[in-house]
C-alpha cells in the first residue's frame, strides 16, 4: 500500500489533462504493481480524483479492439446490476444511454467504433456527473500477440481529435520500451511515469516478518542471505547460510521445507560451478520430493519437476549434452503423469530449442511430437499461456494434422502462423532468449 501511495503521488506530480496516452514504465515483474494500482483507482477506494475504468479486454488486432473494449464495456455495465444500484443510491439517475454505442458493436462496424471509443468514454463522465474530471481507460490486455500492431491501434488513436480529459492508459516494460515509437511521436500530449517501486526491499520486509520461532520466515531469512550472497560471488557466506537453512528444515520436521532448501542451496551453486556439491544436494533433495509424493503429498509433484529442470541445467554445464536433455524429457513425461500438462509442455520446449541449437535432430522431433500428443488435453487459454504455439509452428512445418491446425485456429485466430512469428520476435522475446541462454551456457 505504500508503494501504490507513491505510485499516486508521482501520478499527480506529473499527469495532466492535455495527456492523451499516459503509461507505467517499469520491470516486467512489477505489472503485478501497476494492475494493483489500476484496480484501486478504479475502486470507491481510489485516492486520485481521475475516474478509472480498467480493462483486462485481449488484443487481437489493431482493426477491431476498439470495438471489443466497447464489448467488454457494454457486457460489464449489463451484467453488474449492483454497480448500477449503487451509482443510483449515490445520486446518478436514470440509465447510461448506451443505444449508438450498441449498434455500432452489434453491427461489426470496426471503423466507427475507433471514432466512438473517446465519445463513449465522455458520454459515461456525463452520465455519472463528472463531466470536467479526467477519464482513464487503463489496459492491460490479457493477450497481446502483436506489440506492433497495438502502436498501430494507439497511433489511430492519437490522430482523433478529441476533447481533454480522456486519457489511456498502459503497461510497458522499461528494457522493452514497446509503446515508444507513438510516444516519441507525441510527446506534447503522452507522459511516461517512472519509479523505483523497490519491491524486493518490500518483499523481503514481509516475507521475512513473522515470530522468532517461526521456521518459515527464519527459513525465508536464509534464503534472502544466500541470495545476497551468490550476488556479491560471495562463496563461504553462502555456505553458511545454506548450511543454515538445510538445518532449519530438519529440525522443523516439514518435508517440502527441507526439499525446497536443497534446490536453493543447490541452485545459488550453480555461479561457482560446486559440482560435487550440487550433485550431492540435488540427489538428497530428490529422495526427500519421492518420498513425499509416495505419502500423497501434493505440493512435491512441482517440487520435483523442478529438480528434473535443475538436474538438466547441472548436466547442460558440465557439457553432459545428452544427459541433460533425457533430464528435460524425464520432467515433460513425470509432468504428464501428474497432468500438469502446460509444465510438460515448457519441459518439452526446452528440449527443442537445446536440441535445435546442437543439431540434435532426433531429440528435436521427440520433444515436438511429445508437445503435440497432449493436443486434446491443453485447454484454450493454456496453448496461449505455454509454448506450444511455437512447436505446434514447428510440427506443421513437416507434417498436416487437423486436430493441431484447428487447436492453433481457435487459440490464435486463422491468421495463426503469422500472430505466433510476430510473438516469438517480439512480445516472448525475452523469454525465448532465456530458454536460449540455458542452451548456451555450457559454452
Amino acid at each position: 500500500m505504500q508503494r501504490l501511495g507513491e505510485m499516486a503521488r508521482r501520478w499527480q506530480q506529473e499527469v495532466r489533462p492535455r495527456h492523451r496516452l499516459i503509461r507505467w514504465m517499469l520491470r516486467p515483474e512489477d505489472h503485478r504493481m501497476y494492475e494493483g494500482f489500476c484496480r484501486l483507482e478504479a475502486s470507491q477506494h481510489g485516492g486520485l480524483d481521475n475516474l478509472f475504468v480498467f480493462f483486462y479486454t485481449p488484443f487481437a488486432e489493431a482493426e477491431n479492439y476498439s470495438h471489443a473494449i466497447m464489448s467488454n464495456w457494454l457486457q460489464e455495465y449489463d451484467e453488474n446490476a449492483e454497480q448500477r444500484r449503487q451509482l443510483a443510491a449515490a445520486g446518478v439517475k436514470g440509465d447510461w444511454d448506451t443505444a449508438r454505442f450498441r449498434a455500432a458493436v452489434a453491427g461489426m462496424d470496426y471503423d466507427g467504433c475507433n471514432s466512438l471509443l473517446g465519445e463513449m468514454m465522455g458520454s459515461y463522465r456525463q452520465w455519472l456527473g463528472m463531466g470536467s474530471t479526467s477519464f482513464v481507460a487503463a489496459l492491460l490486455p490479457k493477450e497481446m500477440p502483436s506489440p506492433a500492431a497495438f502502436n498501430i491501434w494507439l497511433e489511430n488513436w492519437m490522430q482523433q481529435d478529441l476533447p481533454e480529459g480522456l486519457q489511456l492508459l498502459l503497461f510497458d516494460h522499461t528494457q522493452g520500451n514497446f509503446w515508444g515509437p507513438v510516444f516519441e511521436r507525441h510527446a506534447a500530449h503522452s507522459c511516461t511515469l517512472q519509479h523505483d517501486l523497490r519491491m524486493e526491499q518490500a518483499i523481503r520486509e514481509i516475507a521475512t516478518a513473522g515470530a522468532a520461532g517461526d521456521p518459515h520466515a527464519s527459513f525465508r531469512q536464509c534464503l534472502f542471505e544466500m541470495g545476497e550472497a551468490s550476488a556479491k560471488k560471495d562463496r563461504q557466506r553462502l555456505q553458511d547460510w545454506g548450511e543454515k537453512a538445510l538445518a532449519l528444515g530438519r529440525k522443523s520436521g516439514d518435508q517440502l521445507l527441507l526439499a525446497t532448501a536443497y534446490i536453493s542451496y543447490a541452485g545459488m551453486l550453480f555461479n561457482f560451478r560446486s559440482h560435487e556439491k550440487i550433485e550431492t544436494l540435488l540427489a538428497e533433495g530428490l529422495k526427500v520430493c519421492r518420498k513425499g509424493i509416495e505419502k500423497g503429498e501434493e505440493s512435491m509433484k512441482s517440487l520435483l519437476l523442478q529438480y528434473y529442470s535443475y538436474k538438466g541445467s547441472h548436466c547442460q554445464i558440465r557439457k553432459q549434452r545428452k544427459d541433460a536433455l533425457e533430464w528435460f524429457m524425464r520432467m515433460g513425461e513425470e509432468a504428464v503423469g501428474f497432468g500438469y500438462y502446460t509444465q510438460a509442455v515448457s519441459a518439452y520446449y526446452k528440449v527443442f530449442v537445446f536440441a535445435r541449437y546442437k543439431n540434435f535432430d532426433k531429440e528435436k522431433e521427440m520433444a515436438v511430437l511429445s508437445a503435440m500428443s497432449l493436443t486434446d488435453e491443453l485447454s484454450e487459454d493454456e496453448v496461449l499461456g505455454s509454448e506450444y504455439g511455437f512447436l505446434a509452428a514447428e510440427f506443421l512445418k513437416e507434417k498436416e494434422d487437423k486436430r493441431v491446425e484447428e487447436k492453433m485456429q481457435q487459440a490464435y485466430g486463422p491468421g495463426w502462423r503469422e500472430g505466433v512469428e510476430e510473438m516469438e520476435k517480439n512480445y516472448t522475446r525475452q523469454r525465448i532468449r532465456e530458454v536460449e541462454q540455458q542452451a548456451l551456457i555450457e559454452d
